[in-house]
């Protein structure tokens, strides 16, 4: 009597079937188990000059040109691989528009930042300087990421490529010590002549004496590597000519106007006096980079200053 009533209970306990699972079932009953095609989710390689039809069996059949082999679904397909050396003349093509020289542009110099050997650690005691470097090529001013504690002996590995100007022999170098509450205090500097070498094509690797507190050249010693690269003259933009002189006067005059710098010694001898702890080349070669304008070389030298 008991089995029969339990029986009775779990027969009323389930649920009857209802329309939504029976729909369910009926779909399930549907579905396809089975291996996929090769080509299963992939699309087949065809070329721009071949066209498609759909055979008897629905599948896609592509006719090939003669040279070509055909390409059958259900097979595995071939990767495409392109050859990088092919897509370098497209390249050159894309980028020669956006190519600009500034005129007045003698070539491109790298600068890499090596290293730095320092005499003395400006940090508070026992704490170690956060260094970088900043670097002036022309009227362009560079920055170097800070070697975190690199102390007296930091290392930076970071090369600068920038346009060399005409007339400009040198670049100036600063190494500063990173603050977190204070200004940043620059510790060490150089006025670094440009190497010869380096316009017939060679890498120099040398190490450069540094200036600071301690005295001239008794800083320590920086690394650098530099190399140039001479631009070829019809990279660089043509400077404009007024029309006035195009339509007439003396050309003697106008390239002699041209190749006399539009600043004097007196010029240079007052800024100077302005700056005092900053080398007169170093005044001439920035004065030179802004064709003898006084107020963006004030600005410079002020920055270089601080």
């Amino acid at each position: 009597m008991n089995t029969a009533s339990n029986s009775t209970k779990m027969a009323a306990a389930e649920p009857l079937p209802t329309k939504t699972s029976l729909k369910l079932a009926e779909l399930r009953n549907r579905v396809l188990i089975g291996e996929l095609a090769a080509d299963f989710l992939r699309i087949p390689i065809t070329p721009a000059n071949s066209s498609t039809a759909t055979g008897a069996n629905g599948q896609i059949v592509t006719a090939q040109p003669p040279q070509q082999q055909m390409v059958v679904p259900g097979a595995p397909q071939p990767f495409a691989y392109v050859n990088p050396a092919n897509l370098e003349p497209e390249f050159e093509r894309q980028t020669h528009f956006y190519s600009f020289v500034p005129p007045h542009t003698r070539g491109r110099i790298a600068v890499k930042i090596v290293e730095a050997k320092l005499t003395k650690n400006y940090g508070l005691p026992g704490v170690r300087m956060d260094p970088y470097v900043r670097v002036r090529i022309g009227n362009t001013l560079f920055e170097t990421p800070t070697c975190v504690n690199g102390g007296k002996s930091p290392h930076w590995n970071r090369t600068v490529n920038a346009y060399l100007p005409d007339g400009v022999e040198s670049i100036y170098l600063q190494i500063y010590d990173e603050r977190a509450f204070t200004s940043d205090e620059c510790v060490a500097w150089a006025h670094v002549m440009l190497p010869h070498g380096i316009f017939s094509q060679e890498t120099i690797d040398e190490w450069y004496q540094l200036s600071g507190p301690q005295g001239e050249g008794k800083e320590g010693v920086v690394n650098l590597v530099i190399s140039f690269t001479p631009v070829p003259q019809q990279q660089q933009q043509p400077a404009q000519v007024p029309a006035a002189s195009r339509q007439g006067g003396d050309d003697q005059t106008i390239a002699a106007a041209a190749a006399q710098m539009p600043f004097s010694e007196a010029d240079l001898d007052e800024l100077q006096e302005m700056f005092p702890t900053i080398d007169k080349e170093v005044i001439r070669t920035v004065l030179e980079a802004n064709r003898g304008a006084k107020d963006p070389t004030v600005n410079a030298l002020i920055e270089m200053a601080n």
